[in-house]
């Protein structure tokens, strides 16, 4: 069940100008130097009922720290987090555990996210005690969330170092849903998992949308998982989006030079089919560091299309000719880009299409 985009009903999650500062500390030299990590810097967003977003980026984009922040594990230094139209960004932590019923996060990590010393009766049983749901029903509860996640659910005694990583992740499913939650973030909840296994559990977390409506913010690195299971994808790069639209923009026309270059390192099963491959954009350098990032454009340091204008002014993220939606006819959704210069990747049509 996905929400259509086109919608006129209120959303169910809206983020605006969200920003996340951290303090570090620095030796240079003989001094000990403060910094600020600009981790996370001006992010705006909205997600519909039923609806998955997707956030794609390279490592230290700030993905990760944005889903924290949406789920109040970090206090953001500014902005507004809306759910259901009440701001959640800054609620002291006894207005917020009613709300965290409804927004969940799976971890990357299926081995830390899990207690060893617990049961897995005991992990699925503990935030049905928290919350005061399934009172003198926990045990029946938690065997039914196991039958729900693909697991035996005779195996509620066992502890987490008596399966394997996939039905690990699945616990951590199970232990998400627990509480009935309306939205959940999933941190990269498959880069930890062999590609077979990957795709069992992502099939798992498509079946558990249809069938509860859940809407999804979807973290990852691997653009066939986005493509696969989103609806709409951001592109972050330090700390900002640069481009925002649904699956059909971005993998169909792409604008932004950041993302035209993530969809040309990504795996081209075209050449297995014995068609020419698709021209490899490859960026000169690093991602610049988050405490000091370039002026104007960030990306501009490993643009092949950088000018001076781009060291100067920041690209707003807005709509752009060519890029609106009557490029994808019927998808009703915006697509905006942060850039001085987009350009559409036509070459990309074709190869998503064929």
């Amino acid at each position: 069940m996905t929400a259509n985009p086109g919608s006129a009903s209120a959303p169910l999650l809206e983020v605006e100008h969200l920003v996340k500062y951290f303090a570090v500390r620095e030796v240079q030299g003989l001094t000990m130097v403060r910094n600020t990590v600009k981790a996370v810097d001006d992010v705006t967003f909205t997600l519909a009922q039923g609806e998955t977003l997707g956030l794609v980026g390279e490592s230290g984009c700030g993905k990760s720290t944005v889903s924290r922040c949406l789920t109040r594990l970090e206090t953001p230094t500014s902005g507004a987090i809306r759910y259901k139209g009440r701001d959640i960004a800054t609620l002291p932590e006894k207005q917020l555990r009613p709300l965290r019923r409804e927004i969940q996060m799976i971890f990357q990590d299926p081995y830390s996210s899990l207690n060893p010393r617990q049961t897995v009766g005991a992990i699925l049983s503990t935030p049905l005690r928290v919350h005061g749901l399934a009172k003198g029903k926990e045990k029946a509860r938690s065997q039914e969330l196991l039958e729900l996640v693909g697991l035996n659910p005779e195996h509620i005694n066992r502890y987490p170092s008596e399966f394997s990583g996939g039905q690990r992740q699945r616990i951590g499913i199970a232990r998400a849903l627990a509480v009935e939650p309306k939205l959940i973030i999933a941190d990269e909840p498959v880069s930890a998992l062999d590609v077979s296994v990957q795709a069992q559990v992502m099939n798992l977390l498509s079946r558990l949308r249809s069938e509860l409506g859940l809407s999804f913010i979807f973290i990852a690195h691997d653009l066939g998982v986005i493509r696969h299971f989103c609806d709409r994808v951001a592109v972050m790069y330090l700390g900002k989006i640069v481009e925002l639209g649904n699956k059909q923009h971005i993998y169909g026309t792409p604008q932004h030079p950041y993302t035209q270059a993530l969809l040309s390192a990504a795996p081209d099963i075209n050449v297995v089919r014995g068609i020419p491959p698709k021209e490899r954009i490859r960026l000169v350098g690093d991602p610049p560091s988050p405490i000091s990032p370039p002026s104007g454009c960030r990306f501009r340091t490993r643009c092949w299309k950088a000018q001076e204008i781009c060291a100067t002014q920041e690209p707003p993220l807005e709509d752009k000719p060519g890029g609106g939606d009557d490029d994808v006819p019927g998808t009703g959704d915006e697509h905006v880009i942060a850039c001085h210069f987009p350009e559409i990747k036509s070459t990309l049509v074709a190869e998503v299409t064929r």
